[in-house]
């Protein structure tokens, strides 16, 4: 059965429909037409200044996928010693990023420049499959392309360790827009690698998700969701959608943001906030730190029952159902 879908760019892009997605079946992409392009040039503007480090366009040897890699300023001044000293090394962020030709790995690297500074982090934005106009979406199945990001986001995390002085206990997943599908799906597969979790304005998708890897992370990795109030419909109800995932989960700690007239902008301030405050981080510089957090106004998100019982696991939505028939 065909069935077509209405395509439309981010507003805070400049977006507008730009065409029709069509689709066949169970969500299979078979055809776009996608007009005006050029107006939009190459994405999403990044607002965030260039930060003091070195940045490297990366091939991982062994897959040949594309990543992006920053060094922070502080590792370039020090050829990678840590200022805590020499048995320290520099958490990993890992930023996915939203759909193309809207975003790209690039300009995720390029927003978080000035947060690594901030912070110390090596930043980590590999080229992705899924984040694309091609794509299923809402995101429902494992693709192939799904599947082909998992396997090489962990081959580019393992060659960003063997290659710098990343710390592999400290990894930090998050993503902008189209790329909290895989910033929620790759932890939730592969949690042994991540230890904490922030995505911003960005999609999710309970369909990916698994119940069998939950117990092995609900008790040790945080997870922050900002939701934009003035974000993308699809973006703000999947992210609270994402929030009442993990809460029904027993995960120790779910936070959700709302953030005060947010469209879909980019945001990494909120994220390398979260991630310094759960892992203990000390700013570099803590003036920026602050002047950057405080341009954001956030208050708490928490789900109402109804999304939190419709979010729950299977077993727990049986009972309540068993429940409400007696």
């Amino acid at each position: 059965m065909w069935f077509r879908r209405r395509g439309f760019a981010p507003a805070a892009c400049g977006g507008r429909f730009l065409g029709e997605f069509m689709r066949i079946g169970e969500g299979t992409v078979l055809s776009v037409t996608i007009v005006a392009l050029s107006a939009f040039g190459p994405g999403c503007a990044v607002p965030q200044p260039r930060g003091e480090g070195l940045y490297r366009r990366v091939e991982e040897p062994t897959t040949r996928a594309v990543y992006h890699l920053y060094l922070p300023a502080q590792y370039v001044r020090t050829n990678g010693a840590h200022p805590d000293g020499p048995t320290v090394k520099w958490p990993l962020v890992v930023t996915f990023h939203g759909m193309k030709p809207y975003d790209n790995a690039l300009p995720q690297e390029r927003e978080w420049e000035q947060e690594a500074d901030t912070y110390g982090y090596i930043i980590c934005a590999p080229e992705l499959a899924t984040s694309d106009s091609f794509m299923e979406y809402p995101l429902t199945r494992e693709h192939e392309y799904v599947l082909r990001d998992r396997r090489i986001v962990l081959a580019v995390m393992d060659h960003v360790f063997s290659t710098t002085q990343a710390d592999h206990r400290r990894v930090l997943a998050t993503s902008w827009s189209c790329g909290g599908y895989m910033a929620h799906y790759i932890p939730n597969r592969h949690p042994e690698y991540f230890t904490c979790i922030a995505t911003r304005l960005s999609n999710f998708s309970a369909a990916l998700m698994s119940d069998d890897t939950v117990a092995s992370y609900r008790d040790r990795v945080p997870v922050a969701v900002f939701i934009g109030q003035g974000d993308l419909p699809a973006c703000r109800r999947e992210s609270e959608e994402a929030v009442a995932w993990y809460q029904s989960r027993g995960f120790r700690l779910v936070r959700g943001k709302l953030i005060d007239d947010m469209g879909h902008r980019r945001i990494p301030q909120t994220a390398a906030a979260f991630f310094a405050e759960q892992q203990g981080i000390r700013p570099l510089r803590p003036l920026d730190a602050a002047r950057t957090v405080a341009a954001v106004r956030m208050i708490d998100y928490t789900p109402d029952k109804p999304l939190l019982e419709r979010m729950s696991p299977r077993p727990a939505r049986a009972a309540v159902q068993a429940g409400a028939s007696f």
